[in-house]
């Protein structure tokens, strides 16, 4: 019976109850709770019991009559043995006495305290990366972070259980995360330190008892964690994904199967109940024909598990075992010929996508060669005619590289990775791999040439691509095709593009200077002074690059003056600037606004010439050197050089410290071995730690040596920030400074010291010797002069000629002290003076780099005047 009643209504009802004051002793907080819950008594046979019912408000007073009924009964039958065995207790009412035992367990119960309830298992979670050397003092880059990720170090989140103040279960989760930490010694935790964008790594102190998850939670918040190994270096080889899955297993709700997390998805997608599984046979199975239907039940519901019964005796079933295996077989040959076409289509699409990628970066690199190739104004115009109907035209020298004439052609953004171009009277076909000068592949005129691009999906792809691969050289004497036509030619080979290098970058830099143009406010005049001082250098760069009107875009124009206020020329060919700059360097490397050793050269504050921004016109000045002439610095360190590129630096110690004071008082704190005479030096140096903002009360020696560190790196770079704003500023002329941080380890060489000096054998490379004709008198006498010229070189680099330098020669002959990174302009060439001239120096014309050497019958003779030439040369070559 389920009935209801309101709490008011069984209220009101129980007053009028006589059964109501004979349980209300014994009942009270039993019936509020009654009411309170909606519950009643119901009698059970045999015992009492509560339960909660809902009850009518009719049925109410015949259940109490009843209950009231079998109290009385029940307490008629109590035996008066029972009675005296209680004597010790105080007599009660028999109904007491039943409704104590029926009721008792009710009277010991204790509400539920639902704060008590089972807590659940604390949990922390924290990111976590694991570096692999022991010394790494740096945050990893994001490359470095996807190399470390890929060895199975990186960054990982690690979910930590069980008690937070036990080090060997945090070590336990740490080990479990990244297996390789194990057998390295050991391990300690860092943080990032320093400022918002700092990379600087500091270890977090490790408590007596072992890093846990409290003393992490202390010094960390939320920043990543860093793991370093203590004794030995991590393997940084790849580690192979295993096939079995990784995380935590889970059981399938459907077949009850564990998998690993990373396959438990895909499990669910194709999972099906051993049900399932019978039920699905029947549609596996089924033909594709009507002839042979499986036979199904009219009465059998289709959703019942036993649908996958099969009745073997219909005869509609296949008549044979082997029919069925083969009805099977085909079905799985479908399947795999859908998913062999699904694969293929896959590839294909990957492939055109790598296609377009490789054809993107040819005309890209196609480009960017060309930058560094200005069109000359005297040389023979070609015509190009391109597939799209469009026509451009360029001239060329004809002794050039052929490699100029494809990069112009396939800088088109409709080019291909391979193409040829033709004549339209001619039958041979000129590939765009092919090598030599234009006048090697028989362009020796003005003349029209039909492109043609080589699809991928043409036929004459495949054979360019397999000569690319194989590097077969192509054989182009035999072709025979119309530019109009496209039959394939008998052999090809791909234009493999290069990575950009800094002869590129450089020459790319250099065709933004309009060297037709040469205004006055570029004009330059130097004051010389043999006695070796670059001051003069230096004060009359700044008043040029002052000027309102300076270009640094354009030709300089340098005049040297003499002592006696007298010019050397009026015509600069090359040769002046060329010395103007190196010297110009020169007083860059002497500057005060450098300190530090020759080579490892940093920047220093100057009130001075912050004020001035001199920073900034040094700056310039070095711009101008690369660009111009190709002047190398070869003098910054490498701290200095990644500030400019924007690169993090390893911290600064205490040999960076200019200052020979503050250095000492510095080496004073750091030396100290207790922290009662780290006080006392700390307390020596209180005002240059002030001025730094260093300066802090200690209380162990690793405070000591934090506040050493941050001494040091607020005097090496935090003092220096605005002196390196203006200086970076400056390397904005002509774009260099975009370069630079684009290509950060090609010009690494050109500013930080160069560790590869001038060779014979560069000297040697770099020139072209202009010979007579083959077999005369003339040719056999200038063989052995340069025979003499070469052995001379060698006993430069030998030191047989000091002070006479290998620089000093290049100097006399081209004004330059380096072969520029680029190369010179022009090509370096040697002559060689008439026998019957009497002249015994050489000559040297340093516009157009032209050495002429001089005849001498013995080696000996040949020696001595060549270095008396260059060490009583005053300062470069007889024009």
């Amino acid at each position: 019976m389920s009935h209801t009643v309101g709490c008011k209504e069984l209220s009101d009802w129980s007053e009028s109850c006589p059964l109501y004051s004979l349980l209300r002793a014994h009942f009270r907080r039993h019936i509020a709770q009654c009411f309170r819950k909606l519950t009643v008594l119901v009698l059970v046979p045999g015992r009492f019991a509560w339960s909660v019912c809902n009850l009518k408000m009719s049925s109410i007073s015949r259940i109490l009559r009843d209950i009231a009924s079998e109290m009385e009964r029940r307490a008629e039958t109590v035996s008066s043995t029972e009675e005296l065995s209680s004597s010790s207790v105080p007599s009660r009412h028999p109904v007491d006495a039943e409704v104590c035992r029926i009721f008792a367990s009710y009277g010991n119960r204790v509400p539920g305290n639902p704060s008590i309830a089972a807590r659940r298992r604390s949990t922390y979670t924290r990111a976590y990366f694991c570096l692999s050397k022991i010394d790494q003092t740096i945050a990893p880059t994001r490359e470095e972070k996807e190399f470390l990720s890929a060895a199975g170090l990186g960054e990982q989140r690690i979910t930590f259980f069980g008690d937070e103040g036990s080090a060997e279960e945090f070590r336990s989760h740490i080990l479990v995360a990244y297996p390789k930490l194990n057998g390295c010694g050991g391990f300690e935790l860092l943080k990032v330190s320093g400022l918002t964008r700092s990379k600087k790594l500091s270890v977090i102190p490790c408590p007596r008892t072992g890093y846990t998850i409290k003393s992490v939670r202390i010094h960390i918040k939320h920043s990543l964690i860093y793991i370093r190994p203590m004794q030995k270096n991590i393997d940084t080889t790849p580690v192979e994904h295993q096939t079995g899955g990784y995380g935590p297993k889970e059981k399938c709700l459907t077949c009850s199967e564990e998998f690993f997390f990373s396959e438990l998805k895909d499990h669910v997608k194709h999972c099906k109940s051993p049900n399932e599984i019978d039920t699905a046979l029947p549609e596996i199975c089924h033909p594709v024909s009507p002839e042979f239907p499986f036979p199904t039940s009219p009465d059998r519901d289709n959703s019942s598990s036993d649908t996958g019964i099969i009745d073997l005796t219909d005869d509609q079933v296949p008549e044979s075992l082997e029919e069925w295996r083969a009805m099977r077989s085909q079905q799985d040959q479908e399947y795999q010929d859908c998913l062999l076409a699904d694969q293929e289509k896959s590839d294909l699409q990957k492939k055109s996508a790598e296609m377009e990628e490789r054809r993107i970066k040819a005309i890209s690199e196609r480009q960017l060669r060309l930058i560094g190739v200005p069109e000359q104004a005297h040389g023979i115009p070609l015509r190009f005619k391109y597939p799209s109907g469009i026509t451009r035209t360029r001239r060329f020298v004809l002794t050039e590289s052929i490699q100029i004439l494809f990069d112009f052609v396939g800088e088109d953004e409709d080019a291909t990775e391979y193409f040829h171009i033709q004549d339209a009277l001619s039958v041979t076909r000129l590939n765009s791999n092919m090598s030599g000068t234009f006048l090697d592949n028989n362009i020796i005129r003005s003349q029209t040439l039909y492109v043609h691009w080589i699809q991928p999906e043409s036929p004459e792809f495949v054979p360019a691509l397999d000569y690319n691969n194989h590097e077969v050289a192509p054989n182009f004497n035999n072709m025979s095709c119309s530019p109009l036509t496209d039959s394939p030619p008998a052999h090809g080979r791909s234009f493999s593009p290069k990575r950009a290098d800094l002869k590129t970058i450089l020459n790319g830099l250099w065709a933004k200077i309009d060297n037709t143009s040469c205004p006055t406010s570029n004009q330059i005049n130097i004051c010389r002074d043999y006695t070796g001082n670059v001051h003069n250098i230096m004060k009359s760069t700044l008043q040029a690059f002052r000027r309102r009107r300076f270009n640094p875009a354009a030709r300089l124009d340098v005049v040297f003056v003499d002592s006696e206020k007298t010019s050397e020329g009026a015509v600069d060919g090359g040769g002046p600037t060329r010395e103007y700059l190196r010297l110009l360097m020169k007083a860059i490397h002497q500057s005060n606004i450098f300190e530090g050793p020759e080579k490892d050269k940093r920047l220093t504050l100057d009130t001075h010439a912050l004020e001035g921004k001199l920073y900034t016109q040094i700056a310039r000045m070095i711009s101008v050197c690369v660009i111009h002439g190709g002047v190398a610095p070869n003098f910054f360190s490498d701290r200095l050089f990644n500030q400019i590129c924007g690169k993090p630096s390893l911290p600064a110690t205490l040999e960076e410290v200019g200052d020979f004071t503050f250095k000492e008082k510095l080496l004073e704190i750091k030396n100290a071995t207790t922290v009662e005479d780290a006080k006392a030096a700390i307390e020596k140096a209180e005002d240059s730690l002030a001025i730094v903002g260093a300066w802090r009360n200690i209380t162990t020696l690793r405070q000591r040596d934090a506040l050493v560190q941050s001494a040091v790196d607020f005097f090496v770079e935090g003092r220096l920030n605005v002196a390196l704003q203006q200086f970076t500023e400056g390397f904005n002329t002509l774009g260099l400074l975009q370069d630079i941080r684009a290509h950060p380890d090609l010009f690494r060489n050109l500013f930080v010291e160069d560790v590869e000096p001038l060779k014979a054998a560069d000297l040697s490379a770099v020139f072209q010797v202009n010979f007579s004709t083959p077999g005369t008198h003339k040719r056999e006498i200038e063989s052995q002069t340069i025979c003499f010229w070469r052995d001379w070189l060698i006993d430069v680099e030998d030191g047989e000629c000091a002070p006479v330098t290998l620089e000093n020669v290049l100097e006399f002959v081209s004004g330059s002290s380096s072969i520029p990174p680029n190369g010179f302009l022009m090509q370096p060439t040697i002559e060689i003076l008439p026998e019957d001239s009497g002249k015994i120096f050489p000559e040297a014309n340093t516009c157009n780099i032209v050495l002429k050497l001089p005849v001498h019958k013995d080696y000996q003779s040949f020696k001595a005047q060549m270095c008396n030439a260059i060490l009583w040369a005053p300062t470069f070559g007889v024009a």
